[in-house]
C-alpha cells in the first residue's frame, strides 16, 4: 500500500494544477529572490532554489522529452559558458553560467509545458504574490518593528551594498507610513517597482482575455498602482505612460479596417522612435519633473566606466550577472564612479562589458525578435481575437524600458521571462509567415498544451 501511495502521488504531480503551482512559485522566487537571500541567506537559499528546480522537473518531465531551446537562447547561454575560457573571474563567471544555463532550462521547459494563455494566468498569480508579499511586508515593518530593518541573513552584506556608498543594507526603511519610497520584500524599490507595473500589464491582459474575476483585477491593479506611487520609481513611471499610449494604440488597431491596420501600426512604431530621441535630448527637463537629476541618479558616471572598460575586451571581461565588485575590472568601476553598484545599470552595456560586442547583439535581437514578432501578430488582430500577444508585446517593451537603467534583465526574472516571451511568438525566421491560430487564440495550432486548457486551473472563475 504505501508503494502504490507513492506510485499514486507521483503520477498526481504531472497534472495541470501541480504545473500550476510550481509554475506560480517559481515565478515568485525568480523575482523575489533577494528577499529570500536577505530571509535565508545564500545557503539555504540554494537548497530552496535546487528544490524548485527539481519540482519543475518532475511536473514538467512529459515535456522533456521534446524540449527544444531556440537557437538564439542557446548561443547566448552557451557564450556565457565558454567565456570561462577568458574571463577575468572564472570561478564567479563558471557559477554565474551555470546559474543562467539553469534559468534558461527552467524558462524553456515551462513555456513548452504550458499553453500561453496558462502561463499568462500562471505568471499573474506569481507576480500577484510577489506584489501582496512585499505590501504585507512592509505593513510588518511599520506596524510591528517600527525602525529600519536590516537583512535577517548579513552573509551577502560585504557584496550586496548597491545603494548609498558604502551605507549599511537596509532590507526596509519603514518609509510606508511616511509615503515612501518602499523596497518591499525584495529590498528595492526599483525591482519593487518593476513587479508593479509588469503586474499591471499582466492584469489587465487577463482581464480582457476573462480569466478572472473584475474584482480580483480591479483590487490587484489598485495594489500595484499604489505600489508604484510608493517606491517613487522614475523609470517606471516614463515606462507606464508609454505602455499605456502603446496599449491604446494597440487596441485601436484592432478596431480599424484591415488596410489601415498596418500603417497605423508603423506610425506607431515611428512615434516610438520620435518619443525616444525626444526623451534623450530634454532628458533634464523629465528626471527634473520626478526629481531626478539628469545623471539618472549617478548612472552615467557607471555607463561611462563600463564603456571605457569594455572596449579595452571585445571579446568580454566573463558572463558573472551580479558583479563580484571586490574582482577587476568592477572594483575600479565602482572606485572611479563613486557609487556602490552591483551592476552596470543597463543591460545592454553589461552584456557588452561581460559577453563583448557577440553578447550585446544576442541580447538586443533577442529584444527586437520578441517585440517585433508579438507586434506582427497585434497589428493583425481583430475584434474576437486573443489578447495574449498584446501582452507579450507589453512585456517585452516593459523589459525593454527597465533594462536601459537596471540589468536585471540578464539575471533572474527578467532573463526568465525575456526567455519564455521568446519562445511564445512565431519562429525567429519565419516572421513574415503568421499562425492564424496565433493571433486568434494566443496558441499555435497543435499545441499540446493549449488543448488542456478549456479552463485555466488557478485562475478562470467558475461559469
Amino acid at each position: 500500500m504505501p508503494t502504490r501511495a507513492v506510485a499514486s502521488l507521483y503520477a498526481r504531480t504531472t497534472s495541470q494544477r501541480a504545473r500550476a503551482w510550481v509554475t506560480v512559485w517559481t515565478v515568485v522566487l525568480l523575482f523575489s529572490g533577494q528577499g529570500f537571500r536577505y530571509l535565508l541567506g545564500v545557503p539555504l537559499y540554494s537548497v530552496l532554489v535546487a528544490l524548485t528546480v527539481a519540482a519543475v522537473v518532475v511536473t514538467f518531465r512529459r515535456f522533456l522529452g521534446s524540449l527544444r531551446v531556440p537557437p538564439l537562447v542557446g548561443t547566448f547561454t552557451a557564450l556565457a559558458a565558454l567565456s570561462v575560457l577568458w574571463s577575468q573571474t572564472r570561478a564567479v563567471t563558471a557559477l554565474a553560467a551555470g546559474v543562467l544555463a539553469i534559468t534558461t532550462f527552467i524558462a524553456v521547459l515551462i513555456a513548452r509545458g504550458t499553453s500561453r494563455g496558462q502561463f499568462m494566468a500562471f505568471f499573474y498569480r506569481g507576480l500577484q504574490v510577489s506584489l501582496f508579499a512585499g505590501l504585507l511586508f512592509e505593513m510588518f515593518v511599520a506596524f510591528v518593528v517600527r525602525a529600519d530593518l536590516p537583512p535577517l541573513a548579513t552573509d551577502l552584506s560585504s557584496i550586496a551594498k548597491v545603494d548609498g556608498g558604502g551605507e549599511p543594507i537596509l532590507w526596509s526603511r519603514n518609509n510606508l507610513l511616511v509615503g515612501g519610497p518602499i523596497q518591499g520584500f525584495v529590498g528595492n524599490r526599483n525591482p519593487f517597482a518593476a513587479i508593479a507595473l509588469l503586474t499591471a500589464i499582466v492584469a489587465v491582459i487577463v482581464l480582457l482575455e476573462r480569466r478572472i474575476r473584475p474584482l480580483d483585477g480591479a483590487i490587484t491593479l489598485a495594489a500595484a498602482v499604489a505600489v508604484h506611487l510608493l517606491t517613487l520609481s522614475a523609470t517606471v513611471t516614463v515606462a507606464a505612460v508609454y505602455l499605456t499610449a502603446l496599449t491604446v494604440a494597440a487596441l485601436v488597431i484592432r478596431r480599424v479596417r484591415p488596410s489601415l491596420k498596418r500603417r497605423l501600426s508603423f506610425a506607431v512604431l515611428a512615434c516610438t522612435a520620435i518619443v525616444a530621441v525626444l526623451t534623450l535630448k530634454f532628458r533634464a527637463e523629465i528626471f527634473a519633473m520626478f526629481d531626478r537629476g539628469p545623471d539618472a541618479t549617478n548612472r552615467t558616471m557607471i555607463w561611462d566606466q563600463v564603456v571605457h572598460f569594455a572596449w579595452q575586451r571585445p571579446e568580454g571581461w566573463g558572463y558573472v550577472g551580479y558583479w563580484p565588485i571586490w574582482e577587476e575590472p568592477y572594483a575600479t568601476i565602482v572606485d572611479k564612479a563613486g557609487v556602490v553598484a552591483a551592476h552596470a545599470h543597463n543591460a545592454f552595456l553589461d552584456a557588452w562589458l561581460q559577453l563583448g560586442l557577440i553578447g550585446f547583439t544576442l541580447l538586443l535581437v533577442m529584444v527586437v525578435l520578441s517585440f517585433g514578432s508579438a507586434w506582427r501578430l497585434v497589428e493583425r488582430a481583430s475584434r474576437g481575437d486573443s489578447y495574449i500577444p498584446l501582452g507579450w508585446a507589453l512585456l517585452t517593451a516593459a523589459l525593454a524600458l527597465q533594462a536601459l537603467t537596471e540589468s536585471r534583465l540578464l539575471v533572474e526574472g527578467g532573463w526568465f521571462l525575456l526567455v519564455v516571451l521568446y519562445c511564445s511568438g512565431p519562429a525567429v525566421f519565419t516572421l513574415a509567415i503568421v499562425d492564424p491560430d496565433l493571433v486568434r487564440t494566443g496558441a499555435p495550432a497543435g499545441d499540446e498544451a493549449h488543448a488542456q486548457d478549456p479552463v485555466s486551473v488557478l485562475t478562470r472563475p467558475p461559469l
